[in-house]
């Protein structure tokens, strides 16, 4: 459901991750959208892990994952997804997995629960955010999936 507020809670977890001390050391913000191409999500990073664009763009789309990955790699970052339509592979973006040892994290927004359930969600978990909000943990709270219904 468009309009409900999803854009709006990302943006706060952007805004507090910014401005509030915390253990990430990079946070990205990617607004994604229905005609979504990977190539413009790559360049979303890009820009926010600050590598040059001469160099950048004479990278193929799988050197660029690896310039991608080789950056985030050796860092603890956020990584903020707005309006997703479709499963996105991370990796083939060259975004490493969020786990444990690395202490990174994904969080998107979309409009639907099935696509939560595409990009891994384990379970949804109810009333951490008002009703019509639900929040799917995506391997152990690594990965998070915001939806309104």
């Amino acid at each position: 459901m468009g309009g409900v507020g999803k854009t709006t809670l990302l943006t706060q977890i952007n805004n507090e991750s910014l401005k509030t001390p915390n253990d990430f050391e990079i946070v990205i913000w990617v607004v994604v959208s229905r005609d979504m191409r990977t190539s413009t999500v790559q360049e979303s990073i890009r820009r926010e892990i600050g590598f040059p664009d001469d160099i950048w763009n004479n990278k193929s789309f799988d050197e660029r994952a690896t310039v991608i990955l080789r950056a985030l790699s050796n860092k603890r970052f956020l990584l903020l997804l707005d309006d997703i339509w479709e499963k996105i592979d991370l990796y083939n973006l060259g975004v490493p997995v969020p786990n444990m040892d690395n202490g990174s994290k994904v969080v998107f927004t979309t409009r639907s629960e099935e696509i939560c359930g595409l990009m891994g969600a384990r379970k949804t978990v109810k009333k951490l955010l008002p009703e019509n909000v639900k929040v799917c943990p995506l391997r152990s709270s690594l990965l998070v999936g915001l939806w309104l219904a």
